[in-house]
């Protein structure tokens, strides 16, 4: 009896933690194709907002494809209405940041992140919120933001 009960204790615990998931924010999830292991892989949120280019990695986490096959980051309540993306960098300074001299290591996959304050802000079809906007297709999705596939960039 008491190991069942530890063990429900143990995923009530781990249902709250932040590597499942914050059910308050929004995430964004995909896959990571090809990356090197041995690298300090991290992910962070690059993009447009209010007139200037903005860089965010204060939700930054360790890569490890190995463990996950993908990503699941959630996107910070600190960005404004803009157009972002989410890129994989290798954090050369070691900071744990986002930062000059880091390098990213992921190919542009073609989609945006869209953060809109109003319905067709920025694209068509595009709802306020957080939107995924392809730029191929031009299709958009605010329900789920997932499938925002990484590749590495070979460098």
């Amino acid at each position: 009896m008491n190991k069942i009960l530890a063990l429900s204790a143990l995923s009530v615990a781990l249902s709250a933690c932040t590597l499942v998931g914050n059910p308050l924010s929004k995430d964004v999830s995909g896959q990571l194709r090809g990356f090197p292991s041995g690298q300090d892989l991290r992910l962070a949120i690059v993009g447009y907002s209010n007139g200037r280019y903005t860089a965010d990695g204060s939700e930054s986490q360790i890569v490890d494809k190995y463990l996950t096959g993908g990503f699941t980051l959630d996107l910070p309540k600190t960005l404004g209405t803009g157009t972002y993306r989410v890129v994989v960098y290798t954090d050369v300074n070691r900071d744990g940041r986002f930062s000059t001299g880091d390098r990213v290591v992921s190919r542009d996959n073609g989609k945006l992140l869209v953060n809109a304050q109003r319905s067709g802000q920025f694209y068509p079809g595009i709802k306020a919120g957080w939107n995924i906007y392809n730029t191929a297709t031009r299709e958009s999705s605010s329900l789920a933001l997932t499938n925002y596939d990484l590749d590495y960039a070979g460098q």
